[in-house]
């Protein structure tokens, strides 16, 4: 049996490192950050462990806790060059695999590489292998296979020629460093405020050059906006008033904007799972920091488009910035928060009140830039006063400041005669067979009210469903302030739903529910 010497264990990292005569096998645990999805157990008859990438190169480096490829190739000259090393990603279920290696020369030579067992914490897991060439190793195809649990869980192949590397040989591509992709994706990159009528800020946003003349960004950065400010990396400002390209499934906005940089788009569908990525976070003081992960799934929702899912997140201020790969290339565009988190995320457009909410973090989910348009719309742009006006936007929550807190509950409605709340429970989830639910709001009481409420209801495509009866609104200092709405849900097809209540003719709450069958 080879020796085993464990080296110490670094924060992110442990490094264990075998010697099997001319071999050197580096193992790599723990190196990809945890998913926000957890693997469920597999049947006893199927494979416990999936491949997800595997890549054979000259040179690579460990960033930030993972493995990166600088030089993939498949073939080596020697004596030219001195190692190879493969690389491999995997996902299986958590707890203990039995990992082991085998070689194969292009003459019949074989080596069985040293086993271990290693007992996965989380789904995803990495390793590489440096496999040193010298004067005399064989010229041909050599084979490299890992096993895990007894099942293949990787292969790969490359090829050893013997003499000089040839001088015409083209240059093997390199890949930019950290800091080279953080100047590429901050120089494209802009701050997007969304201003309300009174040129007041409700909610903030990035935004990216991805073709000339063209911003991109999430359609949630620009919903409900009046104007919008754009504020470049070095420091200029300029106000836009409409969109040249949107759509609100797939949560994407285009504005018309002269470019002072640009990123590169990456071949549709050039990505995949276990693959390297960038994005970057924006600070309070929106300055920018970058962050990097793995590609850990995707989605491909009806209506919707296909979502990338991320091993990371980000906080509400980088929505609509860029994801990149290894090369810098742009693949996505954060955002895309699909139906399902609307029920728990139904107060995020509270932001004109409540300015931290853009320091809350969102899941790490992301849409491909091939859903992008690649060019100018041919049709002209359209103001977001006119979008608001055909119901293409809906209105921002601009009276926030009304509500001490609402909900949507099944229970029966107060009595207001009472002046006595009944205990209820927030729901966002009700059945076909439910007559109904009941919007409870709690007014605030500091000071006398006079107005009118109402109670609208619409679908996820902001289609207008019901309007409820306009009501006076008269609140007394220091006193109750609760009231309720009931809403019919009888004759309401399965789907997403979204509630306003109105003070005059200004939203003072929302809430999103889905109906089931």
């Amino acid at each position: 049996m080879p020796k085993v010497r464990q080296h110490p264990r670094p924060a992110v990292l442990s490094l264990l490192k075998f010697q099997f005569y001319a071999w050197i096998f580096l193992l790599i645990t723990n190196s990809l950050p945890l998913s926000a999805q957890q693997a469920g157990g597999l049947a006893a008859s199927g494979p416990q462990v999936r491949l997800l990438r595997g890549v054979v190169g000259a040179k690579g480096e460990q960033r930030n806790g993972g493995f990166v490829m600088t030089e993939p190739r498949s073939t080596f000259y020697v004596p030219d060059d001195r190692e190879v090393i493969v690389y491999f990603v995997w996902e299986g279920v958590v707890g203990k695999h039995h990992c082991e290696g085998t070689v194969r020369g292009p003459n019949g030579q074989f080596a069985n590489m040293s086993s271990f067992d290693y007992n996965a914490g989380q789904p995803r897991f990495a390793g590489y292998w440096k496999i040193p060439l010298s004067d005399s190793t064989s010229a041909g195809t050599w084979v490299f296979e890992t096993h895990v649990d007894g099942e293949l869980a990787g292969q790969l192949t490359f090829q050893v020629v013997p003499g000089a590397k040839p001088n015409n040989l083209p240059a093997a591509p390199t890949l930019p460093t950290t800091a080279d992709i953080y100047k590429l994706a901050v120089s494209a990159s802009v701050s997007i405020d969304s201003l309300d009528p009174a040129g007041k800020p409700v909610k903030r946003g990035s935004g990216v050059f991805f073709k000339p003349g063209l911003v991109a960004t999430s359609f949630r950065v620009v919903e409900g906006a009046s104007v919008l400010r754009l504020r470049f990396s070095d420091g200029k400002e300029i106000r836009v008033n409409q969109l040249a390209a949107w759509n609100r499934r797939q949560d994407w906005a285009v504005l018309q904007v002269d470019s002072p940089s640009t990123l590169k788009l990456a071949e549709p569908k050039s990505w995949n799972i276990g693959d390297h990525c960038y994005w970057l976070d924006v600070n309070p003081d929106g300055s920018r920091v970058i962050h990097d992960g793995q590609i850990v799934g995707m989605q491909s929702p009806p209506q919707s488009g296909d979502r990338i899912n991320i091993s990371g997140i980000y906080n509400r201020s980088s929505l609509g910035g860029p994801l990149l790969n290894e090369q810098g290339q742009m693949i996505g565009l954060l955002g895309s928060a699909l139906p399902e988190a609307l029920l728990s995320d139904f107060n995020s457009d509270l932001q004109s009140n409540m300015p931290d909410l853009n320091l809350s973090t969102l899941g790490g989910i992301a849409i491909p830039a091939s859903l992008l348009p690649t060019s100018p719309p041919a049709a002209s742009p359209k103001s977001l006063a006119d979008m608001l006006s055909t119901g293409d936007m809906m209105p921002i929550v601009s009276k926030s400041q009304l509500i001490n807190f609402g909900l949507l509950s099944n229970g029966p409605a107060s009595d207001p005669k009472q002046h006595a709340a009944v205990p209820h429970n927030w729901k966002a989830s009700f059945q076909r067979g439910d007559a109904s639910a009941v919007a409870i709001i709690a007014f605030t009481n500091v000071e006398n009210i006079k107005s009118t409420a109402t109670i609208k209801l619409y679908d996820l495509d902001n289609h207008l469903v019901a309007t409820g009866k306009t009501e006076k609104l008269v609140i007394t200092r220091g006193q109750p302030a609760e009231r309720t709405w009931t809403i019919p849900l009888g004759n309401l097809p399965a789907g997403f739903y979204r509630v306003d209540i109105l003070v005059a003719d200004d939203i003072a709450w929302r809430q999103y529910f889905k109906i089931t069958d």
